[in-house]
């Protein structure tokens, strides 16, 4: 108990601190959400600017909606100035004001610690209590050929018409329609104003993946693999946004799953997030690998999750939620992973962390649950099954506590973080994954055990933000000291996968860069990926060493010069990857180190955004 950090004691050790370093910090809430606000942009970015009408005087009271990975809205103020906090991605951004006609709808992209500057124009709505004085003068067409119609020479017969255009009475013709006539117009109006009115943004994709095997001189699993992915998003006025995703791959395993989420406001006090997911895969043909596969021949995992962030001080934010998966093929079917944390703020560019997590994962949870991050989600690809034939599957149970200081460096909009963290975790039926070597027909296979159960203990440094020019991303260091107790599988790991098997007590060192790169000339963006680790589990095949002590992920998104949609953006997709799960979730330390021969994935395709 002694080793363990009590989580009462943090969090009361770190309100009594910030409670003794000033005692004017619960000043106002106004001032409360720009402080947090201004923190959190050190974690992404910040879109600023000023909206001026049509005779650049500045405008009040407008409201700036960016729809995207997250939703921000904010208001300009009396000098028409504005600001919205984002996290990193891409995002579409509207201005809105009653009494002015809005055209202005940008695609903007958002790296990590970025300002974005931006001046908006709107031009005033003309009615008919508008001023004689404030109405345009010439709202003719500026053409050759209109010019030439309006200074034709006036004859009798065009001013006759014209008189007697003033002296007859106009009527609106009003042709007779039927009751379902009717009734389908009104139909049609309301869809008309509906679409008009809700300001949707999202984006369709048409990939291809294919795996090859990275031990056996990369050996193709068969066919690529054709996957739609649609998502859609609208803002709920100033309060929220919600957004689905949905994808969909047919074949041999047809798969596909769903997202539906809601998110509120980032500016304000509770920014909450309530969401849900659903997938599913299943065989229809006869093969080797379904008997992977429940009797019924298919998996399915769903789940709830809801999240807040609570800014209740000044200096003070408090994050916690909770998420409820159920699995058809594990035993117990429902599994709760709930965390909770807080974030402090010490001094003016100082910042105190720390957080407790504790979550419950069943084995192949990667092939169901959405990624971390908004990025792609790929239906589920890959099929596994127990190692011990006919062994029921374990539920991975870990508990994560850390503690971390970070601190800005850097002018405002052009921020670097520098973190220092310490953690520790305990988990329990710890998963090895194991793909098979040397068979193209079973590269997406893999098979699950537990060597046993494992505490982590480490530290880790971390810089984000903007590292060089153009060049965003995370670089982390952390150095690891584990300490092993063997569990059931731990006989028949040995003979099958022997460098699984890890001493009692371990020391790990791990390299993580996450990079961001935009071109702007060419409108490419480059993302990179690159962990190294001194404690890869590696497989002997054909008498060499193939699994190599590092992994990467690359991925390529190009600009077409075509728009299929008006305001859209056409995009060609290009990734490939070793690495087998996705970083930028709390997760066991050992599960990314405990894959074995991880298959190269390929993906290619495009991307439309709207």
């Amino acid at each position: 108990m002694s080793q363990h950090v009590s989580v009462g004691v943090v969090v009361g050790a770190l309100v009594t601190v910030v409670a003794g370093l000033d005692q004017a910090a619960a000043q106002s809430a106004a001032r409360a959400s720009m402080i947090i606000a201004r923190a959190d942009a050190t974690i992404g970015g910040r879109i600023r600017g000023i909206v001026r009408d049509d005779r650049g005087q500045a405008v009040r009271d407008v409201s700036i909606v960016a729809v995207g990975s997250t939703f921000a809205t904010a208001r300009s103020d009396t000098l028409g100035r504005f600001s919205l906090a984002l996290s990193p991605g891409d995002y579409v951004v509207r201005a809105t004001r009653d009494g002015y006609v809005s055209t202005y709808r940008e695609a903007v992209r958002v790296h990590a610690s970025m300002l974005v500057e931006r001046e908006i124009t709107l031009i005033r709505q003309i009615s008919d209590a508008t001023p004689v004085a404030l109405l345009p003068i010439d709202d003719h067409a500026h053409s050759e050929a209109a010019w030439r119609l309006r200074h034709l020479p006036r004859t009798v017969l065009r001013d006759a018409t014209a008189a007697a255009a003033a002296l007859e009475p106009v009527t609106e013709y009003k042709p007779r329609v039927s009751l379902l006539g009717s009734a389908l117009e009104g139909s049609a109006r309301a869809a008309t104003s509906f679409l008009s009115q809700t300001d949707f943004s999202g984006q369709l994709n048409f990939v291809t993946t294919s795996t090859m095997s990275s031990v056996s001189r990369w050996l193709p699993s068969g066919g690529p693999r054709g996957i739609a992915y649609v998502s859609v998003g609208a803002p709920i006025g100033s309060h929220g946004a919600w957004r689905i995703r949905g994808t969909l791959a047919a074949g041999d395993l047809a798969s596909w799953a769903l997202l539906g989420e809601y998110q509120t406001s980032e500016e304000r006090p509770h920014a909450a997030t309530l969401g849900f997911s659903y997938s599913t895969q299943g065989y229809v043909s006869r093969n080797g690998a379904a008997q992977s596969l429940t009797p019924a021949n298919s998996r399915s995992v769903g789940g709830i999750y809801g999240y807040d962030r609570w800014r209740f001080a000044p200096r003070l934010t408090l994050d916690y939620g909770a998420r409820i998966d159920r699995y058809d093929y594990t035993t117990p079917h429902d599994l709760v992973s709930p965390r909770v944390g807080l974030r402090a703020r010490a001094l003016p560019r100082t910042f105190v962390r720390a957080s407790v997590t504790r979550r419950m994962l069943a084995p192949g949870a990667d092939e169901f649950l959405p990624p971390p991050s908004a990025g792609l989600w790929l239906p589920p690809e890959r099929t596994f099954s127990s190692l011990v034939p006919g062994a029921p599957f374990r539920v991975e149970q870990l508990l994560h506590r850390e503690l971390a200081l970070e601190q800005e460096f850097g002018a405002h909009g052009t921020e670097r973080v520098v973190s220092v963290l310490h953690f520790r975790q305990e988990s329990i039926n710890q998963v090895a994954t194991l793909f098979k070597s040397g068979d193209a027909r079973t590269v997406g296979h893999y098979n699950v055990a537990t060597p046993g159960r494992v505490l982590a203990d480490g530290w880790l440094v971390r810089v984000s933000g903007r590292l060089v020019g153009r060049l965003h991303g995370t670089l982390d260091y952390s150095e690891t000291r584990s300490t092993w107790t063997p569990g059931p599988s731990q006989r028949l790991l040995a003979f099958r996968a022997p460098s699984v098997i890890r001493p009692a007590h371990e020391r790990i060192h791990d390299m993580t860069a996450a990079l961001d790169a935009y071109i702007r000339e060419s409108s490419t963006r480059i993302t990179f990926a690159y962990r190294f680790n001194t404690a890869y589990s590696r497989v002997r095949w054909l008498g060499r060493e193939a699994a190599p002590g590092q992994r990467f992920h690359l991925q390529i998104h190009q600009a077409l010069p075509y728009q299929p949609i008006r305001d859209g953006r056409l995009e060609a997709v290009f990734a490939v990857r070793t690495l087998f799960r996705d970083a930028g979730d709390v997760r066991p330390f050992y599960d990314e180190l405990l894959t074995v021969a991880p298959p190269l994935r390929l993906m290619g395709g495009v991307q439309v955004k709207f």
